[in-house]
């Protein structure tokens, strides 16, 4: 209520300001007419006045804004516009409005809170509470990015290319994966649970080991008539753990245990099928230079699966400009060999803080047993983060 009066009060006070300022401009002008001032006397008092005016008018906007933003309630978000080509779609060139992102986050001593929307296809992306007496011990519950791979917990707005890699969208909980056959929606590598975290041994000025382990509901974020989606009695079981002997370099693996029901024949009869996952990621950072790996395995009702990454980035100007390039292996089933290659380049351009041009090429090498056509693909992505 505090803030809607301060937001009224505000409006209030522009509408007198533009009432009074459009009074004292007349009484100028008829002082002029009434050769009482000269005509730079009246332009120069007009000058005062406008200065007053909008210094006043900053110093109102800025305590909205201070309002509006506090450490209890602060607004984010990011908006990505995509342009796509692909010489095997039946629609070669699509412009899209990919995401529009909105955000609230606030604390309140050692719990925060974080809710992210979305409103290009509308829907709530996460919302989660955490509790954090010590950076040792943290504990997150609600809808969140589940903590397995490296590349999962990597925004859009950090990623070093437009889309993420195919191996871990097929394998980690967004598109092409099995939860998509169940809930027909990409649940973006996030999921309803609660998980323990934190990082252990400080020594140097890092931690030298980083962990996760949590206990989710394995349907992703699709709702279905004001429920949140689920069709089995299981929960799935995730945990990580990541060693850091140098702050620069880290390695480690993450193991995800569940299951889940989805149909697998053309009766439409859903059954369930395990759900298993276990990798190794590490990667590398420094001022200008990044790297990262990853081999995943996964066990989807006895299918087994694989991928294997490897990507790197170099700042050609710190903080400006970049480039990036990528190999991807995905094998779909290794008992048939339905393997695909995706081989990336992709540059970046900041043209203010977050707010970026990207520019990405992808040539895919399709093997016959996949069935698809090899393709050349490229995509160009505007994003404005706010």
């Amino acid at each position: 209520m505090k803030k809607l009066l301060l937001l009224i009060s505000f409006i209030c006070s522009v509408a007198v300001c533009a009432h009074a300022q459009n009074n004292d401009s007349q009484l100028l002008k008829k002082l002029v007419e009434k050769n009482v001032l000269t005509q730079d006397e009246a332009d120069e008092l007009a000058q005062d006045q406008q200065t007053e005016t909008n210094g006043s008018f900053e110093q109102t906007t800025r305590k909205i804004r201070e309002a509006f933003s506090t450490p209890y309630m602060k607004f984010g978000g990011y908006a990505l516009m995509m342009y796509q080509y692909s010489n095997t779609q039946e629609v070669k060139h699509k412009v899209d409005p990919r995401v529009v992102f909105v955000s609230m986050t606030g604390q309140f001593n050692k719990f925060r809170y974080f809710i992210l929307s979305e409103f290009v296809d509308p829907r709530v992306y996460e919302f989660y509470g955490e509790w954090a007496p010590s950076d040792a011990i943290k504990l997150k519950g609600g809808l969140m990015k589940v903590p397995y791979a490296l590349e999962n917990p990597i925004s859009l707005i950090d990623l070093e290319t437009v889309s993420n890699t195919r191996s871990v969208s097929n394998l980690i909980g967004m598109t092409g994966d099995v939860m998509q056959l169940q809930n027909g929606f990409n649940n973006s590598g996030r999921d309803l649970g609660i998980m323990l975290h934190g990082n252990l041994f400080k020594k140097n000025g890092h931690e030298l080991v980083q962990y996760a382990a949590g206990v989710f509901q394995g349907s992703g974020i699709k709702k279905t008539n004001g429920n949140w989606f689920e069709n089995n009695n299981t929960k799935d079981f995730v945990s990580s753990l990541y060693l850091k002997p140098i702050s620069e370099f880290r390695i480690g693996g993450s193991v995800y245990f569940g299951q889940t029901n989805y149909s697998t024949n053309l009766t439409g009869q859903e059954k369930p099928h395990v759900r298993n996952r276990w990798l190794i990621s590490s990667d590398y950072q420094s001022d200008r230079f990044y790297a990262r790996a990853e081999w995943i395995h996964g066990n989807d009702g006895g299918i087994k699966k694989e991928g294997l990454y490897g990507t790197a980035l170099y700042y050609v100007v710190p903080n400006k400009l970049n480039f990036a390039a990528k190999v991807d292996y995905m094998n779909n089933n290794k008992d048939t060999g339905s393997e695909v290659i995706d081989y990336t380049a992709a540059v970046n351009y900041y043209f203010y803080k977050a707010c970026r041009f990207q520019l990405n090429y992808t040539y895919s090498d399709y093997s016959k047993v996949w069935g698809s056509k090899d393709s050349h693909n490229i995509a160009a992505q505007m994003q404005i983060v706010f």
